[in-house]
């Protein structure tokens, strides 16, 4: 900073001489204050400018530093939009937009897959090898090679799988689980897990790992029996509690009730053999016991609760249990440990059976005016007889009859159904449509009967004045006519 304000000076001293003006004094003072003055202002300028970029840069890095802490205290989103700020402002750092970048892309997993496309541009550029540590540039590979299984492109994952192996060696279980991966989403799922199984077979290390990515690509396949297997030949580590759990639910779903209550009972014998550490083991051992006292196996379940109670034996729950479970094969065992159990008046040394039954609570209101009533009345009191007496006795009256009630006759059994409904009902004709619905359509019955020639008498004859008879009506003739009244005038007042 010293040598570029030195440097803006000689130029500014250096112009100054050359375009220097005289004044009438012959004194050229005053033109070198004014250059002088002008120098430290712009040196001023430059070193805020130099400065304030400086700290926008370290204030990019501190930026990135806070976001990381709020991923991993699980504050996701705020993480997320400090790294979008920061690549927002697009650093000069390229080490920091590649940790950004790479960061971001991690939250979003497998969605926004155009956002991370964009963004692993930035952590894959050139000129890291410098900026980056070893462990870090293994990071963002990985994470490149987990994009492309994202975004579901087969040829690339394997290039750079391969890629990542040769220049990292020790990443070769990863790059498996990555194959795996996508041959289960081409659907060769069986294929996948034969794959994991032999590499754990090659590679012991790695041997629980594989073994339960093999299990889970079969159980999304619902090959049940492939994963009891693999879970099986899993050795000592099959006694272990998740293992242990998963085998249960498994046996359980294929209605191998004998199978798994034969390896609760060989995992609680490995554990009492070799000794294992107890303080994690207290839920398996009592899941094991209520398993098989379901299963009317109370021997077995006496094993799990001894080894419960040897734990903690101030627990009187797990010695309640022993002595249900001891009751039903062994009753002099049971007799014994029965004497270790507290007395009933310690468990409720001040509880009133009285109070709480007259006690508003969840038994209900009828608990509660039953023990009412069994309270014994006082001396001074009526009792319930002598209230009875003393209550007046109501007056019957006689029903009120009909007026036409005849006690000779019985009455008629169709007086409770409603009129139209009764066997008596007969409806009323209208007059308006008597004659509609008889003859041919638009022809009434009289004139139907008139016009057919085989209803007509053999002996008529043609009248010889036509003219004077009467013209035949249709149904709108035999139909009623209406007269319209005629509107009378308003007389004076």
């Amino acid at each position: 900073m010293c040598s570029i304000l030195r440097r803006r000076f000689e130029h500014i001293l250096v112009s100054v001489q050359s375009n220097a003006v005289v004044t009438r004094d012959g004194n050229q003072a005053d033109v070198v204050w004014l250059a002088f003055k002008d120098c430290i202002v712009d040196g001023l300028c430059i070193l805020l400018t130099t400065l304030q970029l400086h700290a926008i840069r370290l204030l990019g890095i501190i930026r990135a530093q806070q976001a990381y802490c709020m991923q991993l205290q699980g504050r996701e989103k705020d993480a997320q939009t400090v790294y979008n700020a920061i690549l927002k402002r697009k650093p000069d750092d390229i080490g920091l937009v590649a940790i950004a970048s790479n960061n971001s892309i991690t939250l979003n997993r497998d969605q926004n897959v155009f956002d991370s496309k964009k963004k692993i541009r930035g952590a894959i550029a050139e000129g890291l090898q410098n900026k980056l540590t070893s462990k870090q540039r293994k990071a963002i590979r990985i994470n490149q090679c987990l994009l492309s299984v994202y975004t579901n492109q087969t040829d690339q994952t394997t290039q750079l799988c391969a890629k990542l192996v040769k220049d990292y060696p020790d990443t070769q279980n990863l790059t498996v689980l990555l194959q795996a991966v996508l041959a289960a989403r081409e659907g060769r799922a069986k294929e996948a897990a034969t794959t994991l199984t032999q590499f754990a077979a090659k590679n012991p290390s790695f041997k629980m790992e594989m073994n339960l990515a093999a299990v889970q690509l079969l159980l999304t396949e619902g090959d049940l029996d492939s994963a009891c297997n693999i879970l099986e030949k899993l050795g000592d580590a099959s006694f272990k509690p998740g293992i242990v759990s998963a085998l249960v639910t498994l046996y359980m779903a294929q209605g191998r009730r004998d199978a798994a209550s034969k390896l609760l009972q060989e995992t609680v014998d490995w554990h009492r053999k070799n000794k294992e550490s107890a303080g994690d083991l207290s839920a398996l051992w009592r899941q094991a016991a209520d398993f098989h006292l379901r299963g009317g196996e109370p021997s077995v379940a006496a094993k799990s609760l001894e080894e419960l109670l040897r734990v903690n034996p101030t627990d009187t729950k797990t010695l309640a249990q022993l002595i249900i479970a001891y009751a039903q094969f062994d009753p002099s065992r049971a007799q014994a440990l029965s004497k270790k159990l507290p007395a009933v008046g310690d468990l409720t040394p001040s509880s009133d059976v009285d109070a709480l039954e007259t006690s508003n609570w969840m038994m209900g209101t009828k608990v509660i005016k039953k023990a009412a009533s069994k309270v014994e009345p006082s001396p001074g009191m009526p009792s319930g007889s002598e209230l009875l007496q003393k209550k007046k006795k109501r007056r019957k009256r006689k029903g009120k009859l009909p007026k036409n009630y005849d006690s000779t006759c019985d009455p008629d059994p169709e007086r409770w159904l409603p009129r139209h409904e009764r066997s008596t009902f007969r409806k009323k004709k209208d007059r308006r449509n008597k004659d509609i619905g008889k003859g041919t359509q638009g022809a009434a019955t009289g004139a139907s009967d008139q016009y057919d020639i085989t209803k007509m008498p053999s002996q008529a004859k043609a009248s010889p004045n036509t003219q004077n008879s009467p013209a035949p009506e249709g149904p709108r003739g035999q139909q009623r006519k209406i007269q319209h009244k005629k509107k009378k005038k308003g007389g004076k007042f």
